[in-house]
């Protein structure tokens, strides 16, 4: 594949050898600065969609013209260079998804500019494009400081409404998608993975689930494509909402976070819309992640006292959650609970890796009382910090943080009046004999009889951290 040259031997016959060790390598190394000129151009090209969205949304439209069409111009370059990934390894597999990209990004630039280059961006009532970027979506500008319901819902039957959305008027459409896209955090969280005591088979799930599929979406196919639910359960206090804010500063992906608050309404029929918005708008914004804390408060199981408007929520949430199973969208649902076994079954089922987050045992409870105190002045030496962790085994991780507080102030406490004038650095530093205080007014928040009902269930039907 990489070409011959003909020589002579002494007595005239040609001899007909392969390049050079040399000429190869700089062959391999041309195709790699092509590999990485394609990833600089996307790289640029979501860049100036990302400001020219800002500017339309100020509304600049001048400037956001100006910025998509150069953005345009930056994917025409891209798309224009000719690059081969086979047998270059693991770090130049995203080509197809690069030239994707942009290809899709083009479409709904062209789409956006042609509604702002005929005057009618803000009166337009056509479907907005789709998002194209990590954090924001080329649509029409919207006004995002009202999230009020409006005082009379949509006459009932006056529009089709379908998964598409289609159906639904233009009005309640938008106000729809802006209590949706009210929920996407826009910046991502402080917390990391190493701020996660333990918890390995929960962060191996994550990666497999989330991280990895998208660095190699040319390995998650088929057989192994990632699992599209997942339940974190276990006492309260040790770590699963942490670990969703780790995933969401980890992951390149649009990170929703729904509560019971999002999904409900007090107007007959909208709860199911919004279901029907928020699966609509992660698949428009894929990769994303649909987090939802205290999922049981939602998803728990039917009975045939419950209100009609919960069954209705629950059916349309199982209908939408079984298209993202059996389509191609990259969207992933994470439910966290304290109460695993009010989850009704099809929720269960559809949520297949159950993870239980334990309470944290001594190497969890080291490592965890190591970093709370991180900072802070303690006198504690090895001995002195193995009688705490002994002494608090059945504490949960929040149990711990409120016990180190609770001894990082009692140093203050002991200042009394003279607190307002003492200076930081006379201030003792905390000891073994705060934490044997503070131990008398901190208790543990979990008692043996719902550990004994936590581990029932994940013999069932879960898998241990």
């Amino acid at each position: 594949m990489w070409g011959i040259f003909r020589t002579f031997s002494q007595d005239g016959e040609p001899v007909h050898k392969t390049n050079s060790s040399k000429a190869i390598q700089s062959d391999i190394k041309t195709v790699k600065t092509n590999l990485e000129k394609l990833r600089g151009y996307h790289d640029l090209a979501k860049d100036a969609f990302d400001r020219a969205y800002s500017r339309d949304v100020e509304g600049a439209q001048a400037d956001a013209i100006k910025l998509y069409r150069m953005g345009l111009s930056i994917v025409h370059e891209g798309l224009s260079l000719q690059v081969h990934s086979s047998g270059l390894g693991a770090g130049y597999s995203n080509v197809a998804k690069w030239r994707d990209d942009m290809t899709t990004w083009q479409e709904h630039v062209l789409s956006r500019l042609r509604d702002l280059e005929s005057g009618g961006a803000s009166t337009s009532s056509r479907r907005p494009p789709q998002r194209i970027v990590t954090s924001k979506r080329i649509s029409a500008p919207a006004t995002r400081a009202v999230r009020a319901v409006p005082a009379q819902p949509a006459p009932a039957g006056s529009q089709q409404d379908g998964r598409s959305g289609t159906g639904l008027g233009s009005k309640e459409e938008a106000r729809l998608r802006e209590v949706i896209e009210g929920e996407v955090l826009d910046t991502r969280p402080s917390v990391r993975w190493k701020d996660v005591a333990g918890l390995s088979a929960a962060k191996q799930a994550l990666q497999e689930m989330v991280i990895l599929p998208a660095q190699r979406a040319d390995l998650f196919q088929g057989l192994r494509a990632p699992a599209r639910g997942l339940l974190l359960y276990g006492p309260p206090g040790n770590g699963k909402t942490l670990l969703a804010k780790a995933l969401a500063s980890e992951a390149e992906a649009t990170f929703f976070n729904i509560s019971a608050s999002t999904l409900t309404s007090k107007w007959h029929g909208e709860a199911e819309k919004l279901v029907r918005m928020l699966f609509k708008v992660a698949a428009e914004m894929q990769p994303s992640i649909i987090f939802i804390d205290e999922i049981d408060s939602i998803l728990s199981e039917r009975s045939a006292g419950e209100h009609e408007a919960s069954r209705r929520l629950k059916t349309q949430f199982l209908i939408e959650f079984d298209g993202v199973a059996n389509g191609s969208e990259r969207i992933v649902v994470i439910g966290a609970t304290n109460r695993p076994q009010e989850l009704d079954d099809a929720v269960r089922r559809r949520l297949v890796k159950r993870i239980y987050i334990p309470m944290p045992d001594a190497d969890a409870r080291r490592e965890l009382l190591k970093h709370l105190l991180r900072g802070q002045p303690v006198r504690l030496s090895r001995a002195d910090m193995e009688r705490v962790v002994n002494s608090t085994a059945k504490y949960s991780a929040s149990d711990l943080a409120a016990l180190c507080r609770e001894a990082a102030i009692i140093p203050i406490r002991e200042l009394g009046k003279a607190v307002s004038t003492v200076s930081a650095d006379q201030v003792r530093a905390v000891e073994l004999r705060d934490f044997g205080e503070a131990l008398q007014s901190i208790r543990p928040s979990v008692n043996q009889e719902q550990l004994h009902r936590f581990d029932q269930w994940t013999q069932e039907y879960g898998t241990h951290s």
